[in-house]
């Protein structure tokens, strides 16, 4: 008997430390409201979904991801009604667990709290399937060389399960608009921040450009000459891309770099592959190799190991 109340006592300890976090209405008071909104529990039949076997090859999707978006688009009403239902079980199971006493447990709430708590996440699952698509629309847009679909990806998940939680259906408009503009604005900002990231070495005075391989050269010859490389190099690197410039800096520890980086690493902060860099400091060491022999620069292919 003992042992019995133990475990209920645990139970509700354990309800007494998780929050509930959910959208109130007003009409959740009302004594009807319940029975109406209730009443059968089934997900709705929308219409078959139109995401094709083509539509998966053109986006290149994993099969799990396919999977995903594979959901059914809701309806407006068959939205509006799956929040409603939501939010309502955890308004049921918030006001439950405020009625529980660990010292007095209540096993019929502790099952009904349990219960709710349960449907309301299947539920909430539920809208986060129908909704992939969604997520794989917006970040396909906004791969750009600085971050990869799979960066976004994680992103755009996190963004659209935080939306489902802090949607208010009362407020007239769809989910899709909400999601919509909470996974753009944190994509946005995302790359907005990889970008200045990756190019923050092209805001930095020339004269800081090669601060930290002058500091270690300028022991091994006179000032003059280095100084008269350092121009050179400054000159003709800015006639690279961005791209080139970023993995030069990289490879050579010039610039805001404080050490050489890998393949591997520059791939990752540019969001392409390791071999891709490979290729594109090939090529504008060959830039550099080119314009260096041009002005003749002996000492400046030297220096950077041409």
């Amino acid at each position: 008997m003992n042992s019995t109340k133990d475990n209920l006592k645990e139970r509700v300890l354990k309800l007494l430390d998780v929050e509930i976090d959910f959208v109130s209405n007003r009409s959740f008071n009302s004594p009807d409201f319940e029975l109406e909104t209730l009443k059968g529990l089934n997900f709705p039949k929308s219409a078959a979904s139109n995401f094709s076997m083509q539509d998966k090859q053109s986006q290149n999707l994993s099969p799990h991801l396919a999977r995903l978006c594979e959901a059914e688009v809701l309806s407006v009403d068959e939205e509006r009604a799956l929040f409603r239902r939501m939010n309502f079980l955890k308004f049921k199971a918030n006001s439950l667990r405020s009625q529980l006493d660990p010292d007095f447990p209540d096993l019929e709430k502790i099952n009904a709290i349990d219960l709710a708590m349960h449907e309301s996440e299947n539920i909430r699952n539920y809208i986060f399937r129908s909704n992939m698509r969604l997520v794989v629309s917006i970040i396909k847009k906004c791969v750009t060389p600085y971050i990869t679909f799979e960066d976004l990806l994680s992103d755009g998940i996190w963004t659209l399960m935080k939306a489902v939680d802090k949607f208010d259906y009362d407020r007239g408009f769809r989910f899709s608009t909400y999601a919509y503009r909470a996974i753009s604005n944190y994509a946005y900002r995302k790359i907005a921040d990889r970008k200045k990231e990756t190019t923050r070495f092209t805001q930095a005075p020339h004269d800081r450009v090669l601060e930290e391989t002058r500091d270690s050269k300028r022991s091994m010859m006179g000032e003059q000459p280095w100084e008269e490389i350092s121009s050179v190099l400054t000159k003709t690197i800015d006639k690279l891309d961005q791209r080139e410039q970023f993995i030069v800096q990289g490879r050579f520890a010039l610039g805001n770099f404080r050490s050489i980086k890998t393949f591997q690493k520059l791939a990752d902060e540019l969001g392409i592959s390791k071999e891709r860099v490979r290729q594109l400091e090939q090529r504008a060491v060959a830039k550099l190799r080119s314009m260096v022999e041009d002005a003749k620069y002996d000492m400046l292919r030297e220096l950077a190991g041409f």
